[in-house]
């Protein structure tokens, strides 16, 4: 009887449309998840600098605007926001209650330019009808500036008022008469002008209505 020779069996290969697809399939799947983890992580970053910012900076849901003056609304309250609250404690800073005081911050002037102390800047206060305030002048990191004049500040007892009772505050590095606030090399300024308001029985509406006639921030002129 003859012999026959089996040939050995061979397993079928993969056509080449089948590999093209299963490569499209990988590479599409690695694409959408690297789009995922990059729309995750542009979610956590996006929410971490706006939680900063409004923490830092404030926003409409927890300040009030009256020109270039700043006012955390309800600083000191019960019934403020976190982010209030974390503003006070991030900063360090001992705030009087706004239902006591209101503390108004400026770090442009009145036209919206940054507040700088290569420039020289005029304030124009109306006359604040027998409150007591005061007006400071900060750096950046919230610190007095340091000055052999030993000038701070000017408050209702020690500034020299117009006739009117108005009263008029320079800022700028060298020295000037009548109410001048120096700023050295201080770099970017932060103006800090505090006015208490004790039981005056204002409702809220007119105590706004109030704050739109805080001082005029004019630049004068940089070097």
């Amino acid at each position: 009887m003859a012999s026959v020779e089996l040939e050995p069996a061979l397993s079928p290969a993969t056509p080449p449309s089948s590999r093209g697809r299963l490569l499209r399939e990988i590479f599409g799947s690695l694409i959408r998840m690297l789009s995922l983890l990059l729309t995750i992580a542009l979610a956590v970053t996006v929410g971490v600098w706006s939680s900063r910012y409004m923490i830092s900076r404030g926003s409409p849901l927890s300040t009030d605007m009256y020109g270039p003056w700043q006012h955390w609304r309800d600083v000191g309250r019960d019934s403020a926001d976190p982010y209030t609250k974390a503003h006070v404690s991030t900063t360090g800073k001992l705030r009087i209650s706004s239902a006591s005081a209101g503390i108004f911050e400026a770090r442009t002037d009145s036209q919206g330019a940054r507040l700088h102390s290569s420039c020289n800047y005029v304030v124009e206060g109306a006359n604040m009808r027998g409150l007591w305030w005061s007006l400071a002048v900060f750096d950046s990191r919230g610190k007095l500036i340091s000055n052999d004049a030993d000038r701070y500040e000017f408050t209702a007892d020690t500034i020299a008022p117009n006739p009117n009772g108005s009263f008029v505050v320079t800022l700028g590095r060298d020295a000037r008469p009548g109410n001048w606030l120096p700023t050295g090399g201080a770099g970017r300024l932060v103006l800090v002008l505090t006015v208490l308001d004790p039981a005056t029985g204002l409702s809220s509406e007119e105590r706004a209505e109030r704050n739109k006639h805080l001082p005029i921030i004019k630049r004068e002129g940089c070097s």
